[in-house]
């Protein structure tokens, strides 16, 4: 059993293995490692993809801001200028 508190999702690139079968990718980051999980089909990765997102809360900021010029970075982020959708 694995904790998914402070996990993130992210979309891999498809994979071919050795015997050239493609596979569908994801990585999961959590706070101390990351793990890269593989699929027969799309539709098996887009599967869990979606319900893993719901579980941790996913959310992408470019659903609900337009992100505009940097205004600044520093040695752990870039500030940038960003305006809310919907407002």
């Amino acid at each position: 059993m694995k904790s998914l508190a402070g996990t993130y999702i992210k979309d891999e690139e498809d994979y071919i293995d050795e015997a050239g079968k493609k596979l569908y990718a994801f990585m999961l980051v959590f706070p101390n490692k990351r793990r890269i999980y593989y699929f027969e089909t799309q539709s098996e990765k887009q599967r869990w993809f979606e319900t893993i997102k719901e579980l941790v809360n996913y959310a992408n900021i470019n659903e609900y801001y337009d992100l505009g010029e940097v205004l600044g970075k520093g040695k752990y982020g870039v500030v940038r200028h960003g305006r809310h959708k919907r407002t």
